[in-house]
C-alpha cells in the first residue's frame, strides 16, 4: 500500500485514490443503491407514455447481476492474476533475457509517442466533418435545431464504418489525460489547442446531435486519466470531496442535462411544464427509470423467467426490442439498458458466469489503470459503462465502444513487438536504456504523477 487511502494501488501503484475508482466498491457504494432508489421511486414521475414492466423480479435480477459482478470484480482486483501473469512469463522470461540481456522494462509506457495523439486528432475531427456535413451544407438547419426541432436530426444519415470513428473520443480523452497525469509519456498542457478543438466539437455535437453522452463520453475518460494528479496535488479538504463524488455527482448532472435541454428541448415543451428545473429532473429521472423498463419489457419475452433460457441472438433481441416500440414503449426513451440487457443476450443458463466473467474484467482494467500500463486505457472506458451500468451496456461491445477497443489492442500489440524492435544502448554501470526513447519524456514516476 502506498501510504494511506480508500484505494490502494500496490508496491508500485500511482498513490491514493478515492474509493470509487475501485469497481467492486462503485458497484456495491454506488451503482447498488441507485438501482435501488430508481426500483423503489414512484414511476408516475416520468414524462414517458410507455406501459409499466418493470417489477420486483427484475430487480432482483438486477441485484444478482451487481452482486455478480461485484465478486468478479474482486476475483480481478486481487494479485491471482497477476501471479499466474507472472509465472507465465517467467518461464518465457529467461529465455527472452538470455536473447535480448539488460532490455528495460515496460518500454511500451515509456516510448508511446505524442504523435498518436495527432493522428488520433485527425482521425476524430475528419470523421466529425463527415458527420456533420449536412449542417455545413445546409446552416438553417443549426438554428432549427437549436429552435427545438428535436426530430430534424433522425433525417440525417451516417456513413457506416466512416462517421463511426467519432467515437474514438473515448480513447482520444483517455490518453490525454493520462499524459496530463504523468501515466504516459508526453507532457501536455492542460489549456492548449487540442483540447480546444477536441472538448469543443464534441460539445457542438452534444448541442446539435442532441447527444449530451458524446461530451461525456471525453470529458469522463480525461478526468479519470487525470485523477492522478488531481488527488497527488490536493489537500485533506479536496480529498473530502473527491471522496463524496458520487453524492454529489446527481446535482451537478442535473444541472449540466437541465442546461443542455434549456437550450435543446424547452422551447418545445415549455407550456407542459411548470418550470425549467421540474422538467430537468423529471426528464432525467425518465431517461434512467425507462432504460430499466425496457430492459425488463424485453427480458419478460425471452423465457428468462420461465426456466433455463440459451442465448439470444442480436436479430432476435432486436425483433422484440423493435416490436415493443411499435406499441408498448415510447421512442422518445428508448435506451437498451445496461444489466437487463447482458441478462436477455445470456439468457438464465450462462446469467452467472457471463456476469462473472464482467466484473473480472473491471478488475483487471483498474489493476492495469494504477499501475500504469498501457492495458489501463481500458479502464475508462470501463468506468463509463460503472456510471451508465442502469442505461447503456458499454462492456458488451457496442457500436460506442468498438473504435475505442480497436485502436487500444493495436497500442497494444505495438507495445509487445517493441523488444524485438528497439535495440538497447547500454550505458556505464550497466544501465540500459531504449535507443530511440519518446521525444521530451524524463521518466515516469508512478508514486508521483507530474
Amino acid at each position: 500500500m502506498t501510504g494511506s487511502g480508500d484505494s490502494p494501488a500496490g508496491k508500485n501503484g500511482i498513490g491514493w485514490l478515492p474509493w470509487w475508482t475501485r469497481p467492486s466498491l462503485m458497484l456495491v457504494g454506488a451503482s447498488l443503491p441507485a438501482l435501488l432508489l430508481f426500483s423503489f421511486s414512484d414511476s408516475r414521475m416520468t414524462l414517458s407514455g410507455a406501459q409499466l414492466f418493470y417489477g420486483h423480479r427484475d430487480l432482483l435480477v438486477g441485484v444478482a447481476a451487481i452482486l455478480l459482478l461485484f465478486c468478479g470484480a474482486l476475483l480481478g482486483e486481487s494479485s491471482l492474476f497477476s501471479r499466474i501473469g507472472r509465472s507465465l512469463r517467467g518461464e518465457s522470461g529467461r529465455a527472452e533475457e538470455t536473447r535480448r540481456p539488460g532490455l528495460p522494462p515496460r518500454l511500451g509506457e515509456t516510448m508511446l509517442s505524442t504523435r498518436l495523439d495527432s493522428f488520433l486528432m485527425a482521425v476524430f475531427l475528419v470523421s466529425h466533418l463527415l458527420f456533420f456535413r449536412n449542417f455545413f451544407l445546409n446552416p438553417g438547419l443549426a438554428l432549427e435545431v437549436l429552435g427545438g426541432n428535436l426530430e430534424l436530426k433522425h433525417s440525417f444519415k451516417t456513413i457506416p464504418g466512416v462517421t463511426t470513428w467519432t467515437q474514438i473520443s473515448l480513447v482520444v480523452g483517455a490518453i490525454r489525460g493520462m499524459r496530463w497525469s504523468g501515466i504516459l509519456p508526453g507532457r501536455v498542457k492542460l489549456i492548449s489547442w487540442y483540447h480546444l478543438f477536441f472538448f469543443g466539437t464534441l460539445f457542438v455535437r452534444a448541442i446539435l446531435w442532441s447527444e449530451r453522452l458524446a461530451l461525456i463520453e471525453g470529458a469522463l475518460p480525461f478526468f479519470v486519466g487525470a485523477l492522478p494528479r488531481l488527488v497527488s496535488q490536493s489537500g485533506p479538504r479536496w480529498r473530502t470531496i473527491f471522496r463524496l463524488l458520487p453524492l454529489l455527482l446527481p446535482g451537478l448532472l442535473l444541472v449540466v442535462f437541465t442546461a443542455f435541454e434549456a437550450l435543446r428541448s424547452w422551447g418545445y415543451y415549455s407550456g407542459q411544464h411548470a418550470s425549467l428545473f421540474e422538467f430537468g429532473w423529471r426528464r432525467l429521472y425518465t431517461y434512467y427509470f425507462e432504460a430499466m423498463n425496457t430492459g425488463a419489457a424485453v427480458l419478460g419475452t425471452t423465457g428468462f423467467y420461465d426456466g433455463l433460457s440459451g442465448t439470444l441472438s442480436l436479430a432476435a433481441y432486436e425483433q422484440i426490442y423493435d416490436g415493443l416500440y411499435l406499441g408498448a414503449l415510447d421512442v422518445e426513451y428508448n435506451n437498451l439498458s445496461g444489466i437487463w440487457y447482458i441478462a436477455a443476450r445470456c439468457g438464465s443458463l450462462l446469467f452467472t458466469p457471463v456476469f462473472v466473467l464482467i466484473g473480472i474484467w473491471f478488475g483487471l482494467t483498474w489493476r492495469g489503470y494504477i499501475a500504469g500500463k498501457l492495458f489501463g486505457l481500458f479502464y475508462p472506458l470501463t468506468f463509463l459503462g460503472l456510471m451508465e451500468i442502469i442505461r447503456i451496456p458499454y462492456w458488451f461491445g457496442t457500436n460506442r465502444a468498438l473504435p475505442t477497443t480497436l485502436v487500444i489492442l493495436l497500442i497494444l500489440c505495438w507495445a509487445a513487438t517493441l523488444p524485438y524492435r528497439v535495440r538497447v544502448r547500454v550505458r556505464r554501470g550497466g544501465t540500459a536504456h531504449p535507443r530511440t526513447p519518446a521525444r521530451g519524456y524524463a521518466g515516469y514516476s508512478p508514486t508521483h504523477p507530474r
